[in-house]
This record gives C-alpha cells, sequence and structure tokens, in this order.
C-alpha cells in the first residue's frame, strides 16, 4: 500500500507584514496608550511581535510572526474604526524577527528621542526593510497621502 504525504511547509513560515492606513481621527497620547495596551496582551498570546508608528495623521505597522495568524489578524486590524485606508504593503518570509523583544512597540514620529532608541536598540546589525520603512515614515520621506488618501 502507498501512502502519500502532502506537507505544507509554510503553514507556520515566520512573516513580515507592513500595512499602512489613515486615522479617522487625531489620537491623543493616552488612546494611543490604551490601543498598545489591548493589541500587547492579544500579540503575545499569539507570539506576534512588531513597531507601530503614528504621525498624527497615519499608521505605519510592522508585524512578525506565523503567516496565518497574522493574516487573521490584519482581518481584525482592517476593521477597527480608528482608522481606514488600511493598505497592505508588504508580506515577506524572514529567518528572524527584527523586533522581537516587543509584542507591540509604539513610537510616535514627534518624538526623535524614542526613534534613537529603536535605533540604539537594533545595534549595528543590517537593516531589514522593515526599519527602512519606518525610518522614511518617521522623517516623512514618505508621502502617505499620495498612497492612501483618495478623498
Amino acid at each position: 500500500m502507498l501512502f502519500v504525504l502532502f506537507l505544507d511547509f509554510n503553514i507556520n513560515m515566520l512573516v513580515e507584514f507592513i500595512y499602512t492606513s489613515t486615522a479617522t481621527a487625531p489620537l491623543q497620547w493616552t488612546e494611543l496608550e490604551v490601543l498598545r495596551h489591548e493589541c500587547e496582551r492579544r500579540n503575545q498570546l499569539e507570539k506576534i511581535t512588531g513597531m507601530l508608528l503614528y504621525d498624527g495623521k497615519h499608521f505605519m505597522q510592522v508585524l512578525e510572526g506565523e503567516e496565518k495568524k497574522i493574516l487573521a489578524l490584519f482581518n481584525w486590524i482592517k476593521a477597527d474604526p480608528r482608522h481606514k485606508n488600511v493598505e497592505a504593503v508588504i508580506n515577506n518570509p524572514i529567518d528572524k524577527r527584527n523586533f522581537s523583544d516587543w509584542s507591540m512597540g509604539l513610537i510616535t514620529c514627534d518624538e526623535k528621542t524614542q526613534l534613537q532608541t529603536v535605533t540604539e536598540l537594533r545595534g549595528k546589525r543590517k537593516k531589514p526593510l522593515s526599519y527602512e520603512l519606518l525610518y522614511a515614515f518617521a522623517h516623512h520621506e514618505i508621502e502617505i497621502d499620495d498612497m492612501l488618501d483618495a478623498d
């Protein structure tokens, strides 16, 4: 008797997922902290790590974890009324996490000392694409309005 076993090796594939969105209304720091705490608990349970940047109008977030869990989380994120124009930018396989210490890092772009801390924590490692995009977003080198705001 011949048995054929099909294995899906990608079922637990580690990915780096990046999306951008536009806030429906400006969020205060206290509201961002509430958001961070909500997401941190869920992300810890799902073993999802990442970083959220907010510039007062737009979000950019990097999520790292198993692809299936990330895509399920992204469906939940798209339904959140705190933002609109939620667009996936990148979904790439990665060998190791770049934000492994943060289940939900949060930086507002007007806080350069926080962005510098991210740089120092990362050290001298080669910068992944996610870091390059976060840096460009934080320094207004990417015009999110052109990409997202159709209204």
